[in-house]
């Protein structure tokens, strides 16, 4: 089992991205410990995709591990704020 898997977000997070993140998330759950997600250039951002990172945030919580913010773009923080999800989803941890 490898520590951490990396997830390129792209530049959508959003409802027609979620497949692909879903089966991008579901392998890395099989095979690795916590997921760092890279989303510096997202430049649009919805909440199916903000809904998706929470499902697989707590999912990862329930077996000790977590979800690690490598970048996160403008465009993700406003939505993530408008949502009220800055706290749950730890955007408030990033500089």
């Amino acid at each position: 089992m490898t520590d951490n898997v990396i997830i390129d977000c792209g530049e959508r997070l959003s409802i027609e991205q979620v497949e692909k993140l879903y089966a991008s998330a579901e392998q890395a759950l099989a095979t690795a410990g916590d997921i760092s997600l890279v989303a510096g250039q997202v430049q649009y951002c919805d909440s199916a995709g903000l809904q998706l990172v929470l499902a697989l945030q707590k999912t990862l919580e329930k077996t000790g591990h977590r979800i690690y913010w490598q970048s996160v773009s403008d465009s993700v923080r406003e939505i993530s704020g408008y949502l009220g999800l800055t706290q749950a989803l730890n955007l408030s941890e990033q500089d």
